[in-house]
């Protein structure tokens, strides 16, 4: 399973440079994603943790109106004009209709240093509401109101003094496929990403936790975490047509890396409150998989599961 990115990541410390220059693995020298995340979690998603949302839109609805930011038309670089601003910050504002932000991000990973970059290159506002059709009455709609870019910004660092920490330990999920918005894809490759981080947790000089219970860092074996990710022995019983007797069939089931269908970060949120650029400093990274298990009546079943986190190496056990 260790391929190329592997034995890149996994090479003997006494053949490494002293000095290593960070290098991005996932092709690209740019890989550009796009995603809507939840910023409001339900109680039952427990191991995810959001910021305080409504402060941060209470905050975006204040300086856009007031003209200290700049507040753009969605997918343009058109710039709201008085109208725009009165008609989505003040006629039809409802907070309770913001759940989700639309993220585009720049994306850098070093497997040797295990280093992971974000750069985020713009978010939006997601509108969710009820709206009234002609035809076939209420409809649950979906849509941008406007957009924050911070593209032509310069990369910023933590203990740049115009951030201040927004929150700590922010954990969601990033979807890797989507079938509504395929375009959102297009900048990144997806088998690369998947296959990198495959390979990073099973090369084996990388310690892996449970996800879902950080706190108490119950750490999982090098087996432990190739049997989350599918690697098992299926064995069969199976009748000998020739002597009658009970015959045990065992077959290795490898990895499918289709199976992994998002990624799941674990990061330290900041915030530029004069120009209100987000700035995500990534501490875990984690696979999401998504397969069928079949349940004891043979009946199968659509599993989804985060089965382990790593931390990168400049944020060891998540510090």
């Amino acid at each position: 399973m260790c391929c190329a990115v592997c034995l890149f990541s996994c090479k003997n410390k006494e053949n490494k440079p002293t000095e290593h220059v960070f290098t991005n693995n996932l092709i690209a020298p740019k890989s550009c994603i796009t995603y809507e995340q939840e910023m409001i979690i339900p109680e039952e998603y427990f191991f995810f943790k959001s910021i305080d949302f409504n402060q941060l839109l209470r905050k975006l609805k204040q300086k856009s109106t007031k003209k200290q930011i700049t507040t753009y038309l969605p997918f343009s670089d058109i710039v709201c004009n008085d109208n725009d601003l009165q008609t989505k910050f003040i006629d039809e504002f409802n907070e309770d209709e913001f759940k989700t932000l639309l993220f585009n991000e720049e994306w850098e990973l070093d497997t040797e240093l295990f280093i992971m970059k974000k750069k985020v290159n713009s978010y939006s506002l997601v509108r969710q509401y009820v709206r009234n059709s002609e035809y076939v009455g209420k409809v649950q709609t979906k849509s941008i109101v406007a957009r924050y870019d911070f593209s032509h910004l310069p990369k910023a660092n933590p203990n740049d003094k115009a951030f201040r920490l927004l929150a700590s330990d922010v954990a969601y999920e990033v979807p890797l496929v989507n079938n509504e918005n395929p375009e959102f894809l297009d900048d990144i490759q997806v088998k690369q990403v998947v296959k990198t981080i495959v390979e990073k947790a099973t090369c084996g000089n990388v310690d892996s936790y449970s996800f879902a219970y950080r706190d108490s860092l119950i750490q999982r074996t090098l087996d432990e975490v190739k049997q989350s990710l599918g690697k098992e022995i299926i064995c069969y019983d199976t009748e000998n047509t020739e002597t009658y007797e009970t015959d045990t069939l065992c077959i290795d089931k490898d990895i499918d890396l289709k199976e992994i269908t998002g990624l799941a970060f674990i990061e330290d949120w900041y915030v530029n409150d004069s120009t209100m650029e987000i700035l995500k400093d990534v501490k875990g990274i984690a696979p999401v998989r998504t397969y069928y298990h079949n349940t004891d009546d043979t009946q199968s079943e659509l599993v989804k599961s985060i089965p382990f986190v790593m931390y990168l190496k400049n944020h060891d056990k998540g510090k």
